[in-house]
């Protein structure tokens, strides 16, 4: 995984906030859209307690925006050959730990360990990392903030978005609109966008009528954003 410019101070204080509580609520169709993990896969990992839900116990079932994140963790842990139930506990430990108040961004990971930040063993194993230098050039690197481009299924690849900008012009955050991607600098969320759109059957400028403080670009952007979570090919098309 990539590391790209998230660790900046703003970055690093949105995710410390964002994972030490449960925040935003999603579905599971909308959850599998944003961690890139398939639903059937969810439900097997809540099931089988691998991966439990912040909101397990409701009707129906649901999880939070802090999920979406430790959820594409035990995935990546898992493509990296770590044992399920060995990167579950992981998983788990470190979700703990984040709600009492640790600060982590980077993780590293072989097919055995798990290393925080700074750190030079794994925490449960006591696997040590000595006497290399450079961590990130013997393990994998998990960035709390990145994207993930793909994840590989039995069946397909699949696509994750950026979890604070997916797109050019939208945005999540777990304290708006129950997390839901909106368009920048507004409350709208881009499923109202693609439903105005693709189930109303209404054209761009059309929807920036109805909502003024809106741009044709960032219709148009919301829209493919959507069609991708969805696995559907972008049609008005500005976004890659």
């Amino acid at each position: 995984m990539p590391v790209t410019n998230s660790d900046s101070p703003k970055n690093q204080k949105f995710i410390t906030i964002a994972l030490r509580r449960a925040r935003g609520q999603y579905g599971v169709t909308r959850t599998s859209q944003l961690s890139g993990i398939p639903s059937s896969t969810l439900y097997e990992w809540s099931r089988n307690e691998i991966y439990i839900p912040d909101f397990q116990g409701g009707t129906p079932k649901a999880w939070s925006y802090r999920d979406l994140v430790f959820l594409r963790l035990l995935a990546w842990l898992r493509q990296g050959g770590m044992e399920r139930v060995a990167a579950a506990q992981q998983v788990k430990i470190l979700k703990s730990r984040i709600s009492e108040g640790f600060e982590i961004q980077y993780l590293y990971a072989d097919n055995h360990a798990l290393i925080y930040q700074d750190e030079q063993s794994d925490r449960m194993t006591g696997v040590s990392i000595l006497p290399f230098d450079n961590i990130a050039d013997c393990f994998g690197v998990f960035d709390l903030l990145d994207p993930i481009e793909e994840l590989n299924s039995k069946h397909q690849r699949l696509w994750a978005p950026d979890l604070q900008e997916p797109s050019m012009h939208t945005r999540i955050s777990p304290f708006v609109m129950a997390g839901d991607p909106c368009i920048s600098e507004s409350r709208v969320p881009t499923a109202s966008i693609y439903a105005l759109r693709y189930e109303r059957g209404l054209e761009v400028g059309e929807i920036v009528e109805l909502f003024p403080g809106l741009s044709s670009e960032s219709v148009i952007d919301a829209n493919d954003l959507e069609r991708r979570l969805r696995r559907e090919s972008p049609i008005d098309g500005i976004a890659a």
